[in-house]
């Protein structure tokens, strides 16, 4: 096995294991949490609406708003964080059929193994106090997975 093809698998593998961790951690400590604290802040604004206090329905549903925010950023960062990491096995498994040398062949593996790492983590760090670096991280982290699997898709097509 190749040193691209061990990047791109132990990457994928040790990502697995975060999302899982993530996971379990997310479901027991955080999504159900979160999930009541939606249905009150909706409740509470539709029930303050027809109590005729729009100030308070208002702040109400924003409340909610922000909380189905962190709700969806935390569901998709689980889900890319899988999904990246079964994409980069899969990757690592055929990455000796790429018409690559050795040198780009790394430079493509540590590519797709950091955007796939730091893609979902950027969308985490929208949530908290470090909105402004995630959406920073968020962007070229992406453009490195799009470009990464354009590469890819190329190469592989380019060596038949």
């Amino acid at each position: 096995m190749s040193l691209p093809q061990r990047v791109l698998i132990l990457t994928g593998l040790f990502l697995i294991a975060c999302t899982m961790a993530f996971g379990v951690w997310y479901a027991i400590f955080d999504e159900h949490q979160t999930l009541v604290g939606m249905g009150v802040h909706m409740a509470t604004g539709f029930a303050e609406m027809a109590a005729g206090n729009p100030a308070a329905s208002s702040i109400a549903l924003e409340n909610y708003a922000e909380l189905s925010r962190e709700y969806r950023r935390e569901v998709h960062a689980h889900g890319h964080w899988g999904m990246l990491s079964l994409i980069l096995i899969i990757l690592g498994l055929a990455f000796n059929r790429l018409a690559l040398g050795d040198r780009q062949g790394l430079m493509l593996a540590w590519l797709l193994a950091l955007s796939a790492a730091l893609f979902p983590l950027g969308v985490l760090m929208q949530i908290g106090p470090a909105a402004g670096l995630g959406k920073l991280l968020t962007v070229p982290a992406s453009l490195g997975m799009v470009l990464g699997l354009l590469i890819s898709a190329w190469t592989l097509i380019k060596a038949k």
